[in-house]
């Protein structure tokens, strides 16, 4: 039985497309779950508007500031400092209350660090400071 040249033909182009993929894979790891869409929603932001300017009313103020890495998303996370080892007085005018300590407040940010080399990324934590409350200053005394 002899195929017709059309056929010979298809077949050539099929096996040469097969060997020419399993080529250009060799020695390449491909992530399982790496062809993952990422979605962002907009309404993170605008829920996160509303607290307006609480990190200058608080008794235990904080400034922020950020720290950028490229290849991380987000790529900018913002951490509070805070103002002051000592809380303001809620009396205005008032010294600041040296019996409360102002201290950081700290939370685990899940962020995706991007995968050197591949277009994957790999989920992590950091630990990030989202604001200052105050506490009782601790003490010798029980």
């Amino acid at each position: 039985m002899e195929l017709p040249t059309h056929s010979i033909c298809i077949l050539m182009v099929i096996c040469c497309s097969l060997r020419f993929s399993s080529c250009s894979d060799e020695g390449v790891l491909h992530p399982p779950d790496c062809n993952v869409t990422l979605q962002f929603s907009s309404e993170i932001f605008s829920l996160s508007r509303g607290n307006g300017n609480i990190h200058q009313r608080s008794m235990s103020p904080w400034r922020w500031r950020s720290t950028t890495v490229r290849h991380r998303i987000p790529s900018t996370l913002w951490e509070a400092e805070c103002d002051s080892i000592f809380c303001s007085n809620p009396t205005s005018g008032q010294p600041k209350d040296y019996s409360l300590n102002s201290v950081p407040i700290y939370q685990n940010i899940l962020v995706l660090n991007h995968v050197k080399g591949s277009h994957c990324y790999t989920a992590s934590y950091h630990l990030v400071a989202v604001g200052c409350t105050c506490v009782w200053a601790r003490s010798n005394q029980t």
